[in-house]
């Protein structure tokens, strides 16, 4: 068959719309079709930022999220879901509820409490609801360090355990693996672990690069479902997608007064699925 006339896997991304087109469902779209997807977009919340700080979101009514993602799956088939900013609890309820009925989708987890500025994007009941209504059937979950300690509920500490915090995530009814990046970790190197049962499998070792960057956690997990919806096995999807990432970076651009973007539809990373 010609490639070119065949259908690309479908993704469905949930998640908040970023007019800077750094982060959110931009990038998730941009990363997706970089890697041979098709996105199919839900919108939970509108937000006013940029690339110097979040100013504002409004979130969108439960009733219209619940109606696209249900226009998306009566229509397509995606394989793969990918959340991102879903903003409160009760979209989390919302978006938990609809996916628990199609256990044939693997759920890629970007668990967006607030900005790379350290602006908030969410509510206080946003943490609870991701860990007992999300997690138990998500398949990864990939926090930073912060969010990763929001979701432990532990305090940040200058001896703060990733082990023990990726354990406090680990729930014995679920299957869902955890990729912890240290983005945010004070190091000149960023060390991403990868857990399993809440027991360490591998972790990957990245030279920290000069600048910060805008959307740079949505385009991992995004890169991470497009592996995952090519039919990759989850250890070469992290593999895959975290050199996606560095070269997204390492080719970033600032076209605004805040942090870099990645470049994310001219990396030389393909798949070795052959895309």
């Amino acid at each position: 068959m010609n490639k070119r006339n065949s259908c690309p896997p479908v993704v469905m991304v949930i998640g908040g719309m970023d007019p800077s087109g750094g982060a959110g469902l931009g990038a998730d779209i941009q990363t997706l079709a970089a890697l041979g997807c098709h996105a199919a977009p839900v919108v939970t919340a509108l937000t006013v930022q940029d690339t110097t700080a979040v100013k504002n979101f409004q979130l969108v009514e439960l009733d219209l999220i619940r109606a696209q993602m249900q226009a998306v799956l009566d229509d397509m088939k995606p394989s793969v879901v990918k959340t991102g900013m879903l903003g409160s609890g009760d979209i989390v309820s919302v978006v938990s509820s609809m996916l628990s009925q199609r256990p044939d989708i693997q759920i890629i987890v970007d668990p967006v409490l607030s900005s790379n500025s350290g602006s908030s994007l969410s509510e206080h009941s946003l943490t609870k609801a991701i860990i007992e209504l999300l997690l138990p059937i998500a398949t990864l979950i990939c926090p930073n360090i912060p969010e990763t300690v929001a979701l432990a509920g532990t305090a940040l500490l200058d001896t703060l355990d990733i082990d023990e915090c990726a354990a406090l995530l680990y729930d014995a009814d679920s299957h869902c693996d955890c990729l912890i990046t240290g983005t945010h970790a004070d190091s000149d190197q960023v060390i991403n672990r990868y857990y399993r049962k809440g027991r360490k499998l591998k972790e990957w070792v990245w030279q920290r690069l000069q600048y910060e960057y805008h959307g740079s956690g949505c385009t991992l997990a995004s890169a991470i479902a497009a592996g995952i919806a090519h039919g990759l096995e989850m250890e070469q999807a992290l593999e895959q997608a975290q050199q996606f990432v560095m070269d997204c970076l390492q080719d970033g651009f600032k076209p605004g007064n805040g942090q870099h973007i990645p470049r994310r539809l001219c990396s030389e990373t393909d798949l070795k699925t052959g895309i």
